[in-house]
């Protein structure tokens, strides 16, 4: 049975083997081309996959860590993208042997999707449509956010960034950052240490600040994003908190 080879940028190693094409049961489209666009869309163009993907690129291994990248989608579909990814050869799973379940890293394939996330990323933060109310997710916020703390720029031992969604739903309205050591953790509740700054915003002002579609000191001096601690710390803030990798100075 002749193969076609998915998701392959180098001719003489192929992502899959020739019996794989069978192992994939979560794979339901196929074009019917020999087009390489239409052999990596089969893998990549399914829904949640690049999301997937760029969870991975940005540091997450872990499945519950993953989920947090994509909190709408279910568990059960999330094990069967990564499958898919895995059988692919963009995805390697390896056992940590602990109790936290295994890893998922990727291979070399996988590692080169990179400039093709950041294209499309870019590609859509010129092109894409506007951002929706469907679309402000706190919790995804904030753990975007997370991800992008300008640590070195913090005051040495534990910070604490009590972030307050005034227009979120009571369960949504609060989370905390907590720096220490170069580690930065999401709560949900009361970590149980003093707060060193607290922010008080809309969901849609900090999500278009962070995206780079407002300017941080502009919301700051119109009174719609509030901080509240120490002087310092206040002014340091807008260092501490880096943007989205797509954008724009302003």
């Amino acid at each position: 049975m002749a193969f076609l080879p998915v998701l392959n940028l180098d001719r003489r190693a192929p992502c899959l083997k020739p019996n794989t094409r069978r192992k994939l049961p979560s794979m339901r489209q196929e074009y019917g081309q020999f087009c390489p666009v239409a052999l990596a869309s089969e893998v990549l163009a399914e829904r949640w996959t690049l999301l997937i993907v760029r969870e991975l690129l940005a540091g997450a291994h872990r499945f519950n860590d993953i989920r947090r990248g994509v909190p709408r989608l279910s568990p059960t579909l999330l094990k069967q993208r990564l499958q898919t990814l895995e059988y692919a050869g963009v995805v390697e799973r390896k056992t940590s042997g602990t109790a936290r379940g295994p890893e998922y890293c990727l291979t070399e394939a996988g590692q080169s999707l990179r400039p093709v996330v950041v294209s499309i990323g870019e590609w859509g933060q010129r092109w894409a449509r506007d951002i929706g109310p469907e679309d402000l997710d706190p919790g995804w916020l904030v753990w975007a956010m997370h991800r992008r703390l300008n640590t070195p720029e913090m005051p040495p031992g534990r910070t604490v960034i009590e972030i307050e969604f005034v227009d979120a739903p009571a369960k949504q309205r609060r989370f905390w950052l907590v720096h220490n050591g170069g580690t930065v953790d999401v709560c949900l509740k009361h970590p149980g240490y003093e707060t060193t700054v607290r922010v008080s915003t809309r969901v849609r002002t900090l999500a278009e600040v962070w995206r780079g579609i407002r300017s941080t000191k502009d919301e700051l001096r119109a009174g719609r994003i509030k901080l509240d601690g120490a002087r310092d710390c206040c002014r340091a803030f807008p260092k501490w908190l880096r943007l989205s990798m797509f954008a724009q100075p302003n």
